[in-house]
């Protein structure tokens, strides 16, 4: 099929692309395409009109700045695998992202079409909750910073206001002696991730955790944080690591027409656990090579 009229703009700034958003004539957003142009086609999604930003300048780059990295919403998801500055500061990124589909498909997707969609299998979401970075929105009236922990809602669902345009993610520093480290588990080689999970592990001078974070994928509505506040001072055994099945027992996955959620509840705590020795095992690396 053939999508259904639309009007099509194409902005040269942010403060153009964001005057064209903000008419409130159901104009959508239009960056890598590769979720919106099926659901066009399919006339599944009927917008009145295309705000296709790929011109929009400043978007498109990756910056350190004082640590924290500030990645642009044009970025395209390969760029981020492929940025050695973000290999470097921020790993979890380059695990989670290598996930997104194939090559060709993250060399035109982009980082603010994934944060806007949120799809549930999104794995730039899980990394982005896991490091606490801010999710950078614009609007007619300025400027707005959402905090990933709070952005994401649902399956598609966000913080995103009417008229509003993704402009960027920041992630700040980590801190010294950090590890992470990303699983998940799918049909086939690259194909929508069934669960996934993310996991970030700092030590102490000592070699014990002293802060953790793991972030699953596909086993609530949104991005599910976990609390691992419990394996702070251990080194992550197998006794430590067993109060994780304490904190995953509540877990109620959804099933969809892959697997049950009988099978992801089973997963989760696998992945969870592998997710979790990793980031740590590198995070001692990390601290014998300073």
């Amino acid at each position: 099929m053939k999508p259904a009229p639309f009007e099509y703009h194409a902005p040269s700034s942010v403060a153009e692309a964001v005057a064209l958003l903000g008419r409130g004539d159901g104009a959508q957003v239009l960056a890598g395409g590769q979720s919106l142009v099926p659901l066009m086609k399919a006339r599944t999604v009927r917008p009145a009109a295309l705000v296709d930003v790929n011109g929009v300048a400043g978007l498109d780059a990756i910056e350190e700045r004082d640590g924290a990295l500030q990645i642009g919403a044009l970025v395209r998801l390969q760029a981020l695998v492929d940025h050695p500055g973000a290999a470097r500061s921020h790993p979890l990124l380059r695990e989670a992202v290598r996930h997104a589909g194939h090559l060709a498909t993250r060399h035109r997707g982009t980082v603010g079409g994934s944060l806007a969609y949120a799809a549930p299998w999104a794995e730039l979401t899980a990394a982005a909750v896991a490091l606490d970075a801010t999710v950078e929105l614009r609007s007619p009236s300025g400027p707005r910073s959402v905090p990933a922990r709070s952005f994401f809602r649902g399956p598609h669902q966000t913080a995103l206001q009417p008229g509003e345009l993704v402009t960027g993610l920041s992630v700040p520093a980590q801190p010294p002696g950090a590890g992470a480290a990303f699983h998940e588990v799918s049909a086939r080689y690259r194909d929508y991730a069934h669960v996934a999970a993310a996991a970030t592990v700092a030590v102490d001078p000592a070699g014990a955790c002293r802060a953790a974070e793991l972030v699953l994928l596909r086993v609530a509505p949104a991005p599910h944080r976990v609390d691992v506040s419990g394996l702070v001072g251990t080194r992550l055994d197998d006794a430590a690591l067993g109060a994780l099945d304490a904190a995953l027992a509540g877990l109620d996955p959804p099933g969809d027409v892959e697997v049950s959620g009988a099978h992801r509840r089973r997963v989760a705590p696998v992945l969870a656990r592998r997710a979790l020795r990793d980031a740590f095992a590198r995070a001692g690396e990390h601290r014998e090579a300073a």
